[in-house]
């Protein structure tokens, strides 16, 4: 009697976590991978400095709403590097930063991305210092309509942008 009551508790022990194994470790359905949509950012650059400069682009785009804790979503991603390009002495010039993640999206979820852009002016000559500036972008067109002012204050590089 002891040994059929004991095989009993042990059935019935193994029918119980049977089931809790099946309800907690089969979901529903695989997790989904989100597919992420990228732009391409146009930014214009005018050389007020007097002097022979260059310009370059690198950032990365951030999760809009901070850290995305889901597995299979990406918080960040780096954007190719828009290598060293001239702004000719008094004129003017376009850079598109192609390839910049601006949202990501599953059958159930949409998350946006807002790009920074690490502009670096570079002076071709050594008597000047060039200028490093974060450009934080909460929407397409935010620096997209205006224009980039590249300047001389004594010997630094000043970059201002003016929409």
């Amino acid at each position: 009697m002891k040994q059929r009551k004991v095989v009993s508790m042990i059935g019935a022990l193994a029918v119980m976590v049977g089931a809790v194994l099946m309800l907690t470790g089969c979901p529903d359905n695989p997790s989904e991978k989100p597919e992420y949509t990228k732009d391409e950012f146009t930014l214009k650059f005018k050389n007020e400095s007097g002097q022979k400069c260059y310009i370059e682009i690198k950032g990365r785009s951030y999760a809009a709403g901070g850290i995305i804790g889901l597995q299979g979503w990406e918080n960040s991603f780096d954007f190719p590097t828009v290598l060293k390009t001239e702004i000719p002495v008094g004129g003017e010039k376009t850079i598109t930063v192609k390839d910049v993640v601006v949202s990501g999206k599953t059958s159930k979820l949409t998350y946006f991305y807002n790009p920074r852009f690490d502009i670096l002016v570079i002076p071709e000559s050594y008597a000047y210092t060039g200028k490093s500036v974060s450009f934080d972008s909460e929407s397409k067109i935010q620096y997209t309509g205006g224009t980039f002012h590249i300047k001389l204050a004594g010997s630094k590089f000043e970059l201002d942008y003016i929409n």
